[in-house]
């Protein structure tokens, strides 16, 4: 006799949906996305470690393109699919409106920085290096400690970008690839909550495009001022001028945000602190998940 339990798991996935896939091989978005919107793991690029089953986001633009890539980092225990929440007019959506390749990146983001440091100075920066490089740092948070570097951001977005070369090479993704990695300055990093701090040390790293803050940064001390490595010093790669953030009054996730940018030399222009919320989203969530609300905002941030 089969079991009930077998019965229906059989059940589940016969009436699971079925992938579909491009002309190249590349499983495609549901639907509701748009067309030329791709779902790619780090395991089909060729990586593993935690989260390598993940699905990526890669968008195409749906205008005139602009030869600029708009990298998402999700918030922490998030995914990429972050990014995607409200369809045509979510993040995604707006920034492929605006001429610009999407691609919302799978990394090792499963505890906050903030647990982790615990208001520690000196843990902020190497625990944030430790998730960019995939390479752990002296002085970061011991949960980072076994990190491989195919979990780190900086793999997995230029796997990524060459498996969709590979993949699809009619759509420009190779334009974002030089023969040493990842063309930074096509970029346009961005992120949500800990995504946000993350794309922070990226534009202090490398000379990007644009660097875009939802909710975020949100390293602080006990005290609640920004941590020593928010400060600008003349090692940030790329200019103040090119930093912008977007925060939603009553975020008591990440209260230091403003400040923070203020520490950062953001120009008082390039903060943001207005942004609204909406029904069933908190504070901290609404810069990205309050879609029609913060429409226009982003379309400003992500404007040439």
């Amino acid at each position: 006799m089969v079991r009930p339990a077998l019965l229906l798991a059989l059940f589940l996935t016969a009436c699971a949906p079925k992938a579909v896939y491009s002309e190249g091989g590349l499983r495609l978005c549901p639907s509701a996305a748009g067309g030329n919107c791709f779902l790619v793991s780090a395991a089909e690029a060729g990586l593993g470690g935690q989260g390598a089953q993940v699905d990526q986001f890669a968008l195409r633009p749906s205008e005139g393109a602009r030869g600029r890539l708009l990298i998402f980092l999700n918030g922490s225990g998030g995914s990429p699919a972050a990014g995607a929440s409200g369809g045509l007019e979510s993040w995604y959506g707006v920034g492929r409106a605006q001429g610009l390749h999407v691609l919302g990146v799978s990394y090792r983001s499963e505890l906050a920085v903030g647990v982790m440091c615990r208001g520690d100075d000196a843990c902020f920066e190497p625990t944030r290096l430790s998730q960019v490089t995939g390479r752990a740092q002296p002085g970061a948070a011991s949960q980072v400690s076994s990190i491989l570097e195919v979990e780190g951001i900086e793999a997995r977005l230029k796997a990524t970008l060459e498996y969709l070369a590979t993949r699809d090479p009619e759509g420009g993704w190779s334009d974002f690839l030089t023969a040493d990695g990842v063309r930074w300055e096509a970029t346009f990093v961005s992120g949500h909550s800990q995504g946000g701090g993350h794309a922070a040390l990226l534009g202090k790293r490398h000379a990007v495009e644009r660097v875009l803050m939802l909710a975020s940064p949100c390293d602080a001390l006990t005290d609640g001022s920004p941590a020593t490595w928010l400060t600008r010093t003349a090692e940030w790669r790329t200019d103040a001028s090119r930093f912008f953030g977007l925060w939603s009054p009553g975020d008591e996730t990440c209260p230091a945000a403003p400040a923070i940018w203020e520490r950062m030399g953001l120009a008082p222009s390039s903060r943001d602190t207005s942004g609204p919320s909406c029904a069933g989203q908190g504070a901290h969530s609404a810069p990205l998940t309050c879609t029609s609300e913060n429409a226009e905002r982003w379309k400003r941030l992500l404007q040439p």
